[in-house]
């Protein structure tokens, strides 16, 4: 799968976070990471941007936990999901704080 490219959310704390974004469908190698699940939209035609809506914020020890079983893929499908995007942080501490500033700094249809 080819990366579609670079994105940062900012959490509530004004803090960003950068990611990558990827196809829904794409396998991971066994990375500890933040993600968030998002419908990719393109609607900015004069600079060739992407826009995210958010669907699904959540972290993990390992990325190759496949998202295609994950328990909230019915939800995923309902809103359109097409892209995840992923922060690598390797820390546990770490990730978990990033995942719950990201959480209340962004809603999201499935969380």
């Amino acid at each position: 799968m080819k990366k579609f490219g670079s994105v940062s959310f900012s959490g509530k704390s004004g803090e960003k976070y950068y990611f990558d974004a990827w196809p829904l469908e794409t396998r991971f190698k066994s990375l500890a990471a933040v993600y968030f699940i998002t419908k990719r939209l393109f609607q900015d035609t004069t600079y060739r941007r992407a826009s995210h809506e958010g669907i699904y914020i959540g972290q993990t020890p390992s990325l190759a936990d496949a998202f295609s079983t994950h328990f909230r893929l019915a939800c995923f499908s309902k809103h359109g999901a097409n892209c995840v995007c992923i922060c690598v942080i390797g820390n546990d501490e770490r990730r978990g704080a990033a995942e719950q500033d990201l959480l209340a700094g962004h809603s999201t249809s499935c969380n």
